[in-house]
């Protein structure tokens, strides 16, 4: 009884492939934040970058995976910097997190790509309302966020890109 509970069928270990990709990005990125040495707050934002850039990116081909992983800092910078220029300002930063939380949703209806950019923009401002990030501290963000979207990409199409191998999508 306990096996069935705690053990899942993963055939080619895919799940496993997957989560063990995720752990090394995340870790190699919060190494290079602490290299860096970027902040506490800018090691976190930089390892969530990387976990959403591991996680949130589904298209369907490499060359796919690869433009929304680019994209994910064009979306996440100027939501970063609006985040932390509004600050001291709770009611339109609120404002601005539902419109932040609006254009994520819809955006999802562009597929994969439009929900990897809406959850990462919308996990960008989250982590810096959480993290209470000021305007005095996004330049260590922004490296911290490029820094750590590099590093997933290097593992996701570097060291360990098992989908070059994996058979194309069966179209519905």
């Amino acid at each position: 009884m306990l096996k069935r509970v705690f053990m899942a069928p993963d055939p080619g270990w895919t799940r496993l492939r997957f989560a063990g990709r995720a752990v090394l990005g995340i870790a190699l990125a919060g190494t290079l934040c602490g290299l860096a040495g970027h902040s506490l707050a800018g090691t976190v934002t930089g390892c969530l970058a990387a976990l959403l850039a591991l996680f949130t990116v589904t298209d369907t081909t490499v060359r796919g995976q690869a433009v929304t992983t680019a994209l994910l800092p064009v979306v996440g910078l100027p939501v970063l910097t609006a985040a932390a220029g509004l600050h001291d300002h709770p009611v339109a930063r609120d404002l601005t997190f539902l419109a932040v939380v609006g254009a994520g949703v819809y955006a999802r209806r562009w597929g994969p790509r439009g929900h990897s950019l809406g959850v990462f923009a919308f996990m960008t401002f989250f982590v810096a309302q959480f993290l209470h990030a000021t305007t005095g501290q996004l330049p260590q963000l922004y490296a911290a966020v490029l820094l750590s979207v590099l590093a997933a990409a290097a593992v996701r199409f570097g060291l360990w890109c098992y989908e070059r191998r994996l058979p194309p999508p069966v179209a519905p």
